[in-house]
């Protein structure tokens, strides 16, 4: 055990050092520095370091939007991850799969969409969840017939989750929220359903 311990923490310390290497390509994308560039940063030095370059690059992209979001989006593709990650929906490898589905759905991977849909009946619960998370943040609205299903056949408590979800496909997806509530009026709490339609009137506001 003790053995185990410290291959991991030199694992750990390997990792950290190679994904610093790749750390000054999100500062030149902070920049707007051409795209060139953030390619050639990002490219590969070492055999096995891809990993770790998708890491920085995802680890942004949680939490940027706009052009530099499309940036790194545009790197994702060209550097093949969006690609690889939807190879790997088909694993036999459960945490394989569930690792791609979240980072698809970091990488907004439009063109992922029919793949997610095509696991998606395929997963158990959890990675249902994964997988309903990844699409909605995509936002690719041919999606919402598939989250309809859904609250078909997932349990009532976990109906308030995906309606919530659904939010972020804007107003079509608000059209989606109402057919749900409809078709299942008792299995949302009266205090969510306020929430919903507090966000329902905002829809409807007068510009002033």
């Amino acid at each position: 055990m003790a053995l185990f311990r410290v291959y991991h923490r030199i694992r750990l310390r390997y990792r950290a050092s190679r994904a610093a290497v790749y750390q000054p390509a999100i500062e030149l994308v902070l920049m707007e520095e051409p795209f060139e560039a953030v390619l050639a940063a990002l490219r590969p030095r070492r055999f096995g370091d891809e990993d770790m370059i998708q890491e920085v690059m995802v680890d942004s992209m949680r939490h940027l939007s706009g052009a530099p979001f499309e940036t790194l989006q545009q790197a994702a593709r060209e550097l093949g991850f969006i690609e690889k990650n939807v190879a790997a929906l088909r694993s036999p490898r459960r945490h394989r799969r569930g690792r791609a589905l979240d980072l698809l759905g970091v990488m907004r991977a439009a063109d992922s969409v029919p793949a997610i849909l095509s696991a998606l009946d395929g997963e158990l619960l959890d990675q249902k969840l994964v997988a309903l998370r990844a699409l909605a943040a995509i936002g690719d609205v041919s999606a919402l017939p598939r989250f309809v299903a859904q609250a078909e056949t997932l349990p009532p408590p976990l109906l308030p989750r995906l309606v919530s979800l659904m939010f972020e496909f804007g107003a079509p997806g608000r059209d989606a929220v109402a057919e749900i509530i409809n078709r299942h009026p008792g299995q949302f709490p009266p205090g969510f359903i306020k929430d919903i339609l507090m966000q329902f009137a905002g829809d409807f506001e007068v510009p002033r």
